[in-house]
């Protein structure tokens, strides 16, 4: 393996450890984290929003280590730049169409 391929196994644990304290967190978390935080009485239940957006996470950072360990080095980069950036995108979607719009009390 090489260095690129340690670089996206390394983000995909990254993206792991974030789902992890998100699933462990009591207070309400979102994947947005420069802006306001969500406040409690605005989910119904805060602890299956957590824990189903760090399913979210998890299965994302996951994407990131199997492609770390399938790809050789000449194209493992290319295919994590064109992960993280349409990833995050339909990640971001994924939590507003489904997680948000389940949990909010709005």
């Amino acid at each position: 393996m090489t260095t690129e391929n340690y670089l996206v196994i390394i983000i995909g644990f990254v993206v792991i450890a974030t789902g992890i304290y998100h699933y462990l967190s009591q207070k309400p978390l979102t994947i947005y984290h420069n802006i306001r935080p969500i406040l409690a009485k605005n989910i119904t239940d805060v602890a299956k929003h957590n824990h189903a957006t760090a399913l979210l996470l998890f299965i994302y950072g996951l994407i990131f280590i199997l492609e770390g360990f399938i790809f050789n080095q000449t194209i493992v980069l290319h295919i994590a730049i064109f992960t993280a950036v349409p990833g995050t995108l339909i990640v971001m979607a994924i939590y507003e169409i489904f997680i948000r719009r389940k949990y909010s009390t709005r």
